[in-house]
């Protein structure tokens, strides 16, 4: 991994031959087709959710993955770099919380590359209320799949009755717990692996320079209703690029509500557009939107979307009810619950 003088950083799989690559796929299945059981918890998903990542990457994400499985000498290994994608790529995307453990790459070169990551992290970002109020009025304070505009600003103006109305809020597309940590701190070595894992398996948003220190920029962020908000965070929903500038296709996934989806509008042609006068805020970046696009994609292939989902609820209800592995300072590793409750030893 290499820096260019424009400040993108270069992995080595950026510049390895293509010239094979049917080759290069086709062993990547078969290794995995070859992978015996190893006694995990929800393994019935370890072949589906690889076959899904190379499946659904964009092109040079997919080629790093299947060079990691073809190098992964023993099942152990190769199952390893699935654990790898999981912990640092689907749990970190879905994540509700800053604490997360996350298991490194078995491949040298991909520690290499978390140490070069690491050499970037500056410092932590916070929550900006400029950005939601500027992503709000680009929106023209509604959400950009209903059309409903902000129940504040239609009080505002004077409850319309030809308006419809609901609560909205705006997500970060890449999530802010990415750019999130103790300042008094170093920045947590999970933070970089996970940024790696997330350059490795969509280039792009390496290319487009998104990183901790842009996590607030107005590109990665979208105005929803707050339950469509939700379904956003548990990749029930996304929108397609169609190849067309700022024009999106609605796809709902999984478990998204049945009454939600009777409500949307019966098109799921979504055209962004910014509101009069902001022509100069950005709109969400097409690379940031088909990132989230195709993370739906592979979490819903595979099962593992559902599979966190139902861990995430456990963990609720354990916080609820006092189960003994909350800390007092609120700082417990909800991501080491899941990594143990997921994918420990079956043991006897």
């Amino acid at each position: 991994m290499t820096k260019t003088g424009g400040g993108i950083y270069t992995f080595s799989t950026d510049t390895e031959s293509s010239q094979t690559l049917p080759d290069l796929l086709t062993a990547a299945r078969e290794r995995i087709a070859c992978y015996e059981p190893q006694g995990y918890k929800e393994e019935g998903k370890f072949k589906a959710g690889l076959n899904a990542f190379l499946d659904w990457l964009p092109p040079g994400g997919w080629e790093s993955i299947a060079r990691d499985i073809n190098n992964a000498t023993t099942d152990s290994e190769l199952h390893d770099v699935f654990f790898n994608l999981l912990t640092a790529l689907a749990i970190p995307m879905k994540a509700r919380s800053n604490s997360s453990t996350v298991t490194e790459s078995p491949q040298a070169n991909r520690l290499e590359a978390v140490e070069t990551v690491a050499s970037t992290l500056d410092e932590p970002q916070y929550r900006e209320e400029t950005f939601r109020e500027l992503c709000k009025k680009r929106d023209s304070y509604r959400c950009i799949v209903s059309g409903e505009l902000d129940t504040k600003t239609w009080i505002e103006r004077g409850r319309p009755d030809n308006e419809d109305n609901c609560y909205v809020d705006v997500t970060h597309i890449i999530p802010f717990a990415y750019a999130s940590w103790d300042k008094s701190t170093p920045p947590p070595g999970q933070r970089a692996t996970a940024w790696e894992v997330l350059y490795r398996c969509f280039p792009g948003v390496r290319h487009i320079g998104m990183a901790v220190t842009s996590i607030n920029d107005l590109r990665n962020g979208v105005t929803l209703r707050e339950s469509i908000h939700k379904a956003f965070g548990r990749f029930e929903i996304a929108f397609k690029p169609t190849g067309h500038v700022n024009v999106y296709e609605r796809k709902i996934f999984g478990n998204f509500p049945k009454s939600e989806q009777r409500g949307l509008p019966g098109s799921t042609r979504i055209e962004l557009t910014q509101a009069a006068d902001t022509e100069g805020l950005e709109l969400p970046s097409v690379t940031l939107l088909d990132c989230h696009y195709r993370l739906c994609e592979i979490l819903n292939a595979s099962g593992m979307g559902e599979i966190i989902e139902k861990h995430w609820d456990d963990w609720e209800d354990l916080k609820a009810r006092g189960g003994g592995v909350m800390r007092p300072d609120g700082s417990s590793d909800i991501g080491h619950y899941l990594e143990v409750a997921l994918w420990e030893r079956v043991v006897g």
